[in-house]
């Protein structure tokens, strides 16, 4: 009987592997960059790293190999006189900055989430989330728990919200709206945002009790144009608004939970209103997508979803609603406009 040895892959296919295999070196290294405030302490410059070193507690010999480790990725770069200093990409680490991802690594990197990552088997075996399995609760049980985890989460869902917001508001006209409910609209970023854009809204922040009272520094500067109402979505939502918005809340459920939602979003709704539901929509096909990847952190952490098109579109028809257009954004979130049936 002949054997066939099979052919070798090509070089470059094994080296691609080999990186994203040992992935999860660059995730620790960019957390722990954030962590020491590398890029904020940069920022006038570049410096030694035994100075870098002294100012945030590091040992000089291993803050250098960190950083030539991350100057080799683009984060970060050495000159010729052997000091460090920043780089575009590294620049998105500090904290002051528009677009920052710092708060982003720090969450990433944290040692509850890490370890539910670890556990992700169970996950794909079972369906069910490995973030219960690992702490004992649910995720968002864990956030209640666990004040500064939840307050490392919002944080970092605010890092991500400001790149998403400014392409939010290029993608839908809101100029023909007076009144509009961000329903889970967490500390009222995107609330703010609107309200600061379009001076004709009024805006109410809808969320848990525990969550919009964290609301009240980011709307402070809005006076008496925006409220925040506290409840729970299952049951109920502020009635009567002209437009509501619904961001990153849908993929947190199953579909069950979500239609329920959905439904109770549809009896606050009047007849003319309408709704937008913004999030991460799964396209067809092999091609990469942000929402394949975070629909990962669904299945691991959450026990949520991200959902195709089709998936979103008969998620609204069963509670009443009909999607009247869907609009891509430059972010990876997409705005899919509904109305009462």
């Amino acid at each position: 009987m002949n054997h066939v040895r099979p052919a070798r892959q090509p070089s470059h296919l094994r080296d691609a592997l080999r990186e994203q295999i040992m992935g999860f070196r660059t995730t620790q290294m960019i957390h722990v960059a954030a962590k020491l405030g590398l890029a904020d302490r940069l920022a006038a410059g570049p410096r030694p790293v035994e100075d870098l070193a002294a100012t945030v507690g590091a040992e000089p010999q291993a803050l250098h190999r960190l950083l030539r480790a991350l100057a080799s990725l683009g984060i970060f770069a050495q000159d010729e006189a052997g000091d460090f200093a920043l780089t575009p990409q590294a620049e998105l680490l500090r904290s002051d900055v528009q677009g920052s991802l710092r708060d982003v690594a720090l969450m990433y990197g944290e040692d509850w989430l890490w370890q539910a990552y670890g556990n992700m088997t169970h996950s794909v075996r079972t369906g069910a989330p490995a973030f219960t399995k690992t702490h004992g609760q649910p995720f968002y049980g864990y956030l209640h728990a666990h004040p500064r985890a939840a307050a490392r989460f919002n944080a970092a869902m605010n890092g991500f919200s400001s790149h998403e917001t400014a392409a939010i508001l290029e993608a839908y006209d809101f100029s023909d709206a007076r009144s509009v409910v961000d329903i889970g609209g967490g500390h009222g970023g995107l609330l703010a945002a609107l309200l600061r854009a379009h001076p004709q809204l009024t805006g109410t922040v809808f969320d848990l009790t525990s969550v919009v009272a964290g609301a009240a520094a980011v709307l402070s500067e809005l006076g008496e144009r925006v409220r925040t109402v506290a409840g729970d979505f299952f049951d109920e939502a502020p009635a009567g608004a002209d437009l509501y918005v619904m961001k990153s809340v849908l993929h947190n459920w199953d579909d069950a939970d979500a239609q329920r939602i959905l439904t109770t979003c549809r009896a606050a709704m009047a007849p003319g209103s309408r709704l937008l539901v913004i999030e991460r929509v799964v396209p067809d096909g092999n091609a990469p997508a942000e929402a394949k990847l975070f629909d990962i952190n669904m299945l691991v952490v959450a026990g949520g979803r991200e959902r195709s098109e089709l998936e979103y579109r008969r998620l609204l028809e069963a509670a009443g609603l009909s999607v009247v257009r869907v609009a891509a954004t430059r972010s990876p979130m997409s705005v899919m406009v509904a109305t009462k049936r």
